[in-house]
Parts: C-alpha cells; sequence; structure tokens
C-alpha cells in the first residue's frame, strides 16, 4: 500500500524584492510581508536586501524575511550604503545551514557583487546550494556566473543554483549545461507588470526541478521564481 501521508513537496523559490518597493512607489512592508508568507516555500533566495537603509525605512529586510516566513536567514553583504547601511543578498533556510561561505564576485570595477555558498537540509535531502545577484551587463554577469558555479561545484552535490543573474535563456543555459545543470522552462519574471525577460533563475544538479510557478504579486520590480525539488533518484517514483 501506498503512504496515505506522502511527504510534502519541497518548494525553493528566488526573488529580488527591491527593498520592499513596488515599481513608482516606496517601501510596503505589509506588501512584502503578505508576499513572503505567500511563498510557502523551505528555501529562499532574496536579492537587493536593504539592512537600515533610509530609502526602505532603516528596516532591516533580512529579520523582516525571517519574521514573515519562519525562515532562518543569513545575510551577505555586497556593499555599505550610508554610516550604518547594508545592501546584498540572503538566504533563507527551513533549517539552519552549514558551511557558509561569502563568495566575492569579480567587480570590473563596477557594483560589487556576492554569492551565498552552503550546506542545506531539504526534507531528506542535503544539498550544496548558491545564491546570488549577478551584474546589469552582460560580460561581467557571464564572468561572475562562471565563479559562481566554479565554487558550487569545488562543493559535494546534490548542487543548486538560485538568484537574479540578469541573463537571458541563450548565456545562460549554455554555461550551465556544460557544467552539467538543468533548468525548468519558467516563465518571464521581469519587469512585473507584462513581464518579458527570463532572468531569475532556479538550476539544479542532481536533482529534479519539477513545476515551475511565477505567482502574480506586487511588492517589487520581479516576479519571484518557484519550483519544487526532489532528488534525481526519486524521478519517475
Amino acid at each position: 500500500m501506498g503512504n496515505p501521508h506522502p511527504p510534502r513537496p519541497i518548494r525553493i523559490a528566488t526573488y529580488n524584492v527591491r527593498h520592499g518597493a513596488p515599481p513608482a512607489r516606496g517601501v510596503d512592508r505589509r506588501g512584502l510581508v503578505h508576499t513572503l508568507r505567500s511563498l510557502d516555500v523551505d528555501l529562499l533566495a532574496l536579492q537587493e536586501v536593504d539592512v537600515r537603509v533610509r530609502r526602505s525605512r532603516y528596516l532591516n529586510l533580512g529579520r523582516t524575511t525571517s519574521r514573515a516566513t519562519g525562515l532562518h536567514v543569513e545575510f551577505a553583504r555586497a556593499t555599505s550604503i550610508g554610516r550604518f547601511g547594508q545592501y546584498g543578498i540572503a538566504l533563507a533556510t527551513r533549517t539552519p545551514p552549514h558551511a557558509l561561505q561569502r563568495v566575492a564576485l569579480p567587480s570590473f570595477g563596477m557594483e560589487a557583487r556576492v554569492a551565498i555558498l552552503a550546506r542545506v537540509r531539504l526534507g531528506d535531502m542535503l544539498a550544496t546550494v548558491a545564491a546570488t545577484h549577478l551584474h546589469n551587463r552582460r560580460e561581467p554577469a557571464l564572468a561572475q556566473l562562471d565563479v559562481v558555479i566554479e565554487a558550487l561545484l569545488e562543493r559535494p552535490g546534490p548542487h543548486l543554483l538560485l538568484g537574479d543573474l540578469n541573463l537571458g535563456p541563450d548565456p545562460v543555459m549554455q554555461r550551465l549545461e556544460a557544467a552539467g545543470f538543468t533548468t525548468v522552462d519558467s516563465p518571464p519574471t521581469f519587469p512585473t507588470q507584462r513581464p518579458t525577460r527570463r532572468i531569475d533563475w532556479i538550476a539544479g544538479r542532481g536533482v529534479d526541478l519539477r513545476a515551475p510557478l511565477v505567482p502574480p504579486v506586487w511588492s517589487s520590480d520581479h516576479l519571484p521564481l518557484i519550483v519544487t525539488v526532489a532528488p534525481a533518484a526519486a524521478v519517475g517514483a
């Protein structure tokens, strides 16, 4: 007999939150909290995260995420803003991650970018995760992506890569497939209204990614990308 209570699917997501500000509006903390709760995920990569920055009313958006979702949040600073403010990315997980590493990416004299690497438990699976936000110019972003992939593959698998890569399907999939990653055919995520660009990505190596979802929320200039993930051995089970 089958299990009458099959395990809940593991859901993971990436979301560029634009410091909690919808297009042409200021920070909407209440709206962001509602959106984050509605994602209902076990792992979440966030980009454009402010901590104690004036434009986002000095909120700690990592702490806001933790309180909204119940997830454990690790913040990685990319740069400082003002006297006390920080700006960067975050990784939110159901259980505390292990082997955390902040990786400074090549900046080429432009805005600093970083990646977070961590070992994360997702249900019965222990995976190595990289979360990042790459530059909005093609050549720097491609060089940064190569660094992230190399750093990720130096760690044990299975592997997950999530983030705003600021790159479309052709250059991203060429590099990911060469490194043994697969992706799902997801809808575009940018801009929020009538999205046309697929620049937010979730890729896996040694895992099965299914059921991509881009919910129509209005808390940023990006839409979140959600997928379910399972060990590769579970394919067809």
